[in-house]
């Protein structure tokens, strides 16, 4: 998986005007060609801004979501704690999973750019594909010692 690739979809989309949710969701769909209808995409429209009100970041929903359609369409291999790992790693990095709170602490100079938050999608999205990997690769040695499980 391209995480440099993924990284540049969510720069390029967020320059574009999308929102953190939306470039997560979109470069996913790209990197792992889900062709996901306009209905699934447009749902993370409104997460934003931290669903406009401050409160979980779109970028952190924006990777849970995606998990949980590769869960989905890969015969469910992640466990039930793929998520809670996701919300664990976010924090260390970040201090937070509210959208509020990590733009308070930023310094005031990236208060007011976009960038930061543009940073933060990329390394978000880049951390879902990392988790992806190991999970995966778990998966497959799991499959070669034990072929009857």
């Amino acid at each position: 998986m391209s995480e440099s690739k993924a990284s540049k979809i969510v720069k390029e989309t967020m320059k574009q005007g999308n929102n953190c949710c939306e470039a997560v969701l979109l470069a996913c769909n790209e990197v792992w060609d889900l062709s996901l209808a306009e209905d699934t995409l447009a749902a993370t429209g409104f997460f934003g801004r931290g669903m406009g009100s401050g409160c979980t970041c779109g970028a952190l929903a924006g990777i849970i979501m995606a998990a949980g359609i590769l869960h989905q369409r890969h015969s469910r291999m992640l466990d039930d704690r793929f998520p809670a790992r996701l919300h664990a790693r976010f924090i260390d990095e970040f201090g937070s999973a509210c959208c509020r709170v990590i733009r308070k602490e930023r310094p005031l100079w990236r208060k007011r750019h976009k960038q930061a938050c543009i940073d933060l999608t990329s390394w978000t999205v880049t951390m879902l594909i990392e988790e992806w990997e190991d999970a995966s690769n778990a998966e497959i040695t799991a499959h070669r010692d034990h072929p009857n499980i």
